[in-house]
């Protein structure tokens, strides 16, 4: 796996199937591609209010939900050590993507800039 979808990322393919986006998942091999179990908690809470669960399964048949793992856990602590704050569902997928060393894929880079996480931005993207 290369690449660790944000939520606001899946919410906003989801919305709007930005032509960039799908140019960037069409590039990857199976299997590069990934949200965190805790991407697919968030969209769960949103189903059936902003878009119909069966939009969600869609995008779940398309990208495996990777589980937070003590590995994800161990760098969750690490980040809360190295930026003390409250922390958000952000943190937990900034460490989740950490600890698989892989790039986060976010459409608001600036949420996890502070968290040392590899990122891009696949909307943005030339």
């Amino acid at each position: 796996m290369k690449y660790l979808l944000d939520t606001n990322i899946c919410i906003y393919l989801l919305k709007h199937q930005p032509q960039s986006v799908i140019d960037k998942f069409t590039a990857c091999k199976v299997g590069d591609v990934g949200i965190s179990s805790i991407t697919w908690a968030e969209l769960l809470r949103g189903c059936d209010v902003y878009q119909p669960k069966s939009v969600f399964d869609k995008l779940r048949a398309l990208v495996p939900v990777v589980d937070f793992d003590e590995k994800a856990a161990v760098c969750f602590a690490q980040i809360l050590k190295d930026y003390p704050h409250k922390p958000k569902f952000d943190t937990l997928i900034a460490a989740h993507a950490k600890s698989l060393n892989i790039v986060l894929v976010s459409n608001n880079t600036q949420d996890f800039e502070h968290f040392n996480v590899k990122l891009e931005n696949w909307i943005t993207m030339n």
